[in-house]
């Protein structure tokens, strides 16, 4: 008899994977078998190792049950279906779908809830959804204008998925400043792109050389390091924006002065704050709508993200990769769980 698993944060710095119960779909619900699931160095970490200024939003009252353990970690998944309630059509088993769900090995979906997979996506960059979601929201906040030369802060996987997605959306010259080699050698090869190491070059100066002494018309926050911020207003040519996609882990310091002097628009885009969580005719970018475009762009090839996945293991051996990325986070990029036996 099959067996459920799940990876939880029992407390700090701490992991374990864990048996627990099948689970049964409801009548208008799918039984999903996990093909494989996404990492989130950035959010999943920060819950493990609750590593957050005292006074950062993330102590807060309203993130306290967010924060407390156990936690069961995971939002980016892809699975395929292999029973459905008895409202569902059979022949919806053997599909793929993808999910905002945990790291676990069975898991059920509303049916209503349910994006499928095209054949020829590949399941591992399918598995960047959500991620491409959060991304997607700052895309649409910064209102790109062809020609326009946006920067990225953070060589992450969000930072990765910005960069792209600026591209797409008519940025012409895509700056990604990290402080990590390896990260910064994922970045695309072609001529919209350029990555700067900040300990060893000046990003403002950088952004002149390559844009005709101009600063850039957007910068995007990524990193989630609070006293960056500062130093990425000063990469901002008058009337830009700077766009907030990560969640910083503590309080920032900007001066507002030199941002009102240059007309500096400052646009926070956490995406659960960002998307409607209805279609309109004036705003009908909803999360799902994105998530449904994210699949479209890896269908039509206009997107590839197959070749940032640094790490695939097997789901049990989840609790070293966990161990991993708390050792030296820079040293991996996209970390994939494989639950296939």
């Amino acid at each position: 008899m099959e067996k459920n698993y799940r990876v939880v944060f029992t407390e700090k710095c701490k992991v374990e994977l864990q048996e627990c119960e099948m689970p049964v779909p409801a009548d208008d619900e799918l039984l999903l078998k996990t093909i494989v699931t996404q990492i989130s160095t950035g959010t999943e970490l920060t819950r493990l190792e609750q590593n957050i200024a005292e006074d950062s939003f993330w102590n807060g009252s309203a993130r306290a049950a967010y924060m407390a353990f156990p936690i069961y970690p995971g939002y980016s998944y892809v699975g395929e279906v292999v029973a459905v309630g008895k409202n569902c059509d059979e022949s919806l088993i053997g599909k793929r779908v993808i999910a905002s769900h945990r790291h676990q090995k069975y898991a059920v979906l509303r049916e209503e809830q349910a994006i499928y997979l095209p054949e020829n996506v590949d399941s591992d960059e399918a598995a960047f959804k959500t991620l491409a979601v959060v991304a997607l929201a700052s895309i649409r906040a910064a209102q790109i204008r062809p020609g326009e030369t946006a920067v990225v802060f953070g060589a992450g996987i969000v930072g990765q998925l910005v960069a792209r997605l600026a591209q797409i959306a008519g940025a012409v010259n895509v700056v990604v400043v990290d402080i990590s080699d390896n990260r910064l050698n994922y970045v695309p090869k072609n001529k919209c792109f350029y990555t700067v190491n900040s300990t060893k070059e000046n990003v403002e100066e950088f952004v002149k050389k390559i844009n005709n002494g101009k600063l850039a018309d957007i910068v995007f926050e990524t990193t989630a390091y609070p006293p960056l911020i500062a130093e990425e207003v000063k990469c901002i040519t008058k009337r830009g924006k700077l766009v907030i996609t990560s969640s910083p882990k503590g309080p920032s310091k900007i001066d507002f002065e030199y941002c009102s002097a240059n007309g500096i628009t400052i646009i926070a885009a956490h995406n659960l704050a960002f998307h409607p969580p209805v279609a309109t005719p004036e705003n009908p970018w909803t999360g799902s709508r994105d998530a449904e475009y994210v699949v479209q762009l890896l269908d039509k090839e206009l997107l590839s993200l197959k070749d940032l996945v640094s790490h695939k293991e097997s789901y049990k051996n989840a609790v070293a990769m966990y161990e991993l990325l708390m050792e030296d986070r820079t040293q991996a990029l996209a970390v994939h769980l494989d639950w296939r036996d």
